[in-house]
């Protein structure tokens, strides 16, 4: 059978180091840009909240470690405590630590929480890759929380470069979703057959963090096609009410499948050029769930194409919501949209109006 399906585009213009609008909604929970506590050298117990680190020296991020140790290349070791005064009950925040020279290795309170890189003897540079990664919240504490970022400089530039961000943020919009879909989710990036069918055996593939780059979670050599799945419960609550799958931003194509049926793409935009494939992964992915399709139990499969560099569902909100929030949505969206293009403000308005 034939199923029509509302696929909803809005596109959310940023120059580059310049947020003129953006998806997300984000409210600094903790500001770690000034000084840190700064070492070279290379010893996992740095890791750890209870590390011995009185003499170690102080060094301003985000600034290249060269500035304090001229000339020098190898490991060195960032730490900073901070607190966090307003924290989520729940979910996740995220930490963006800007650019960083060349690889990096995160620890919040001793828990490892990404990596972006390949540290020696495999070495892989990462130095022009964001760094932005998920802290689940119940990581964290309101007071004397422990960052430790492990670093390796090859030559040049060393260290936490530059940000326009450095700190931790909590995503406003999150909270707007009815069921919330953020958190870890089944992954591969090996075709097995069948991957979109909810009686495919996902229990063996990798878990992996959305919304999070797959290059910040040990995919970073990984260009092509890969699969994610969640599997979810609907709440009584939501039984019988107008649903819109919400899944951010994604880079670079997808397609997504409820329960085994196509509910929605990006592939093109036919009749905006500049939407095309080098806008793709700017595009904000709001999908119309058909009623009949909803069960007790669902699978969410979302098939990502990635054509280079970073990969993924990377930017958030994730979930499931109402036909309220997802106006309340558009109205968030419209606010931060800052752009001082009228021809992209008219781009905008003329997509958003298929909420209406």
């Amino acid at each position: 059978m034939t199923r029509k399906f509302i696929i909803v585009y809005l596109f959310i213009f940023a120059v580059a180091g310049v947020f003129k609008a953006d998806a997300s909604d984000w409210r600094s929970l903790a500001d770690l840009r000034g000084n840190w506590l700064f070492t070279v050298g290379d010893n996992p117990v740095w890791a750890t909240p209870s590390a011995d680190v009185h003499d170690w020296d102080k060094i301003y991020a985000p600034r290249a470690w060269e500035n304090y140790y001229e000339g020098y290349n190898g490991y060195g070791w960032y730490r900073k405590n901070f607190n966090i005064q307003s924290l989520p009950a729940s979910g996740y925040l995220m930490l963006f630590l800007g650019y960083i020279d060349d690889v990096d290795e995160v620890f919040i309170n001793g828990k490892k929480i990404g990596q972006t890189g390949k540290f020696p003897p495999n070495f892989r540079t990462a130095y022009n890759v964001e760094r932005q990664y998920v802290v689940p919240v119940s990581l964290l504490k309101r007071e004397n929380n422990v960052i430790a970022v492990r670093v390796f400089d090859e030559g040049g530039d060393g260290g936490i470069l530059r940000a326009n961000r450095l700190g931790l943020y909590y995503d406003r919009d999150q909270a707007m979703m009815t069921l919330d879909l953020s958190g870890t989710w089944k992954f591969s990036i090996d075709n097995f057959g069948n991957m979109n069918s909810p009686a495919t055996d996902d229990s063996n593939w990798a878990d992996i963090y959305v919304p999070m780059k797959w290059d910040n979670q040990g995919y970073g050599d990984f260009d092509g096609i890969a699969w994610y799945h969640k599997r979810f419960s609907l709440p009584e609550s939501l039984k019988g009410r107008e649903l819109y799958l919400v899944l951010g931003k994604i880079d670079d194509f997808d397609k997504v499948y409820l329960n085994g049926e196509k509910i929605g793409e990006v592939e093109d935009l036919p009749g905006y050029s500049r939407f095309r494939q080098d806008r793709a992964w700017q595009l904000y992915r709001i999908y119309k769930i058909p009623s009949d399709l909803l069960r007790n139990k669902n699978l969410i499969s979302v098939e990502v194409k990635d054509i280079g560099l970073n990969g993924g569902i990377y930017e958030g909100p994730v979930g499931i919501t109402t036909e309220g929030e997802v106006k309340a949505l558009k109205e968030n969206l419209q606010r931060n949209n800052n752009d001082d293009d009228d021809s992209w403000h008219s781009i905008i308005r003329n997509l958003l109006h298929l909420f209406d």
